[in-house]
């Protein structure tokens, strides 16, 4: 299906793309040489398209790892990932494997209540090309799972999820044998009657050689038949026209349109890249909805492994690892100038009031702006 259907493909690509689209920033200051450095290496590697891919199989396949390939570790891959072994340089990308490459989840489960990964499977097992088969532990594995399901389900799959596409089969099958349909009768749209007399006796009691010359003298009316609507007949036949007209077709696609977005969880106008024309409105709240959703799947789905990442990104590019590195997701849909003009105005009236009645201190008013503007991307730098 998503080789071959459009709408299959974009209902698996488009939300994993914009999980990642806008990137994140960190909420704490760094130099900006660090940033850079860091930057650098994300790009390198690929980083934001390599998490693209993960998400992307884990929503076809119901699950996918990426195993953070480290130099010097690579003996190490059954061992619990340890920080303060890693050097500066030591991060050479992900390796992404989805569930269908025959990754294994072990049956022995993390028990550590602290670890963000208690109850899921402690080991992943999988056939890396020249390296044959390889254990992983899941310190050093980024996972992905996609859509959830409930527990005895999940026991069932191996603690993977369930497909996007599976709970859209339906639906999907309605939309296609609909589009379908609608053009096979386009082909129909105008159907043309050749009435000839005696032509049913002729075919049932003629012979072979009579079958043939009448198939013969239809081919050559037909291609005398001109662009200019001339026709020649014999005199006793004629020529009927029966057009088809299609009111009611628009609405009833329009319909399957609005079913399918909705069973996707993507605005129509987004999924189909148009809006429906019998809709009046102009679909920004309905953006507005599916871009909050894919906020929730950042936080449920993209913030685990960055979390679990940056810290090792941050001891290869910098040689240490900061205190803080907190992160927020940079907003997807991008506001116009106009818009950002206004934010700012609304988020720092009530500071810079506050500031000159002497409620906060210069250092307060700063560290006020700074937290209120993080989401936006704004009042962010020192002075």
């Amino acid at each position: 299906m998503y080789r071959e259907n459009w709408l299959a493909m974009r209902i698996i690509d488009m939300p994993s793309e914009d999980m990642t689209r806008a990137w994140y920033r960190f909420s704490a200051p760094f130099p900006e040489e660090d940033l850079e450095s860091l930057r650098s290496l994300e790009a390198r590697h690929s980083l934001r398209q390599e998490l693209t891919n993960a998400i992307r199989w884990a929503r076809l396949y119901g699950g996918s790892i990426a195993l953070m390939v480290l130099r010097g570790e690579e003996n190490r891959l059954e061992e619990p990932l340890d920080l303060g072994l890693l050097l500066p340089g030591c991060f050479r990308g992900l390796l992404v494997l989805d569930r269908g490459q025959g990754i294994e989840p072990s049956s022995e489960l993390e028990e550590n209540l602290d670890d963000p990964d208690f109850g899921l499977p402690k080991f992943y097992t999988a056939e890396l090309e020249g390296l044959g088969t390889v254990k992983m532990h899941h310190s050093r594995v980024l996972r992905f799972t996609g859509r959830e399901l409930p527990r005895r389900e999940a026991l069932g799959e191996n603690h993977w999820g369930a497909s996007e596409l599976e709970h859209l089969l339906e639906e999907l099958q309605k939309r296609s044998a609909a589009s379908a349909n609608i053009a096979q009768l386009i082909f129909q749209a105008n159907v043309t009657t050749l009435k000839i007399s005696d032509f049913g006796d002729l075919l049932a009691m003629g012979t072979e050689d009579q079958k043939r010359r009448i198939r013969e003298a239809v081919m050559e009316e037909n291609r005398f038949r001109t662009s200019f609507g001339l026709q020649v007949l014999s005199s006793g036949d004629t020529l009927e026209n029966h057009p088809y007209t299609f009111g009611g077709l628009a609405e009833i696609y329009e319909q399957f349109m609005l079913d399918m977005a909705g069973a996707a969880e993507i605005p129509a106008a987004k999924l189909f890249g148009r809006s429906p024309a019998g809709l009046n409105a102009t679909g920004e709240s309905d953006l507005r909805n599916y871009y909050e959703s894919i906020s929730q799947l950042q936080e449920r789905t993209l913030r685990p492994a960055l979390e679990k990442l940056l810290p090792v990104l941050a001891l290869s590019a910098w040689g240490y690892l900061p205190e803080d590195l907190g992160f927020v997701f940079n907003p997807i849909a991008a506001a116009s100038p106009g818009e950002t003009a206004e934010l700012v105005d609304r988020l720092s009236d009530s500071v810079i009031r506050a500031y000159a009645a002497g409620l906060l201190t210069r250092e307060e008013a700063r560290s006020e702006l700074r937290i209120r503007g993080s989401p936006y991307g704004v009042w962010q730098h020192e002075p």
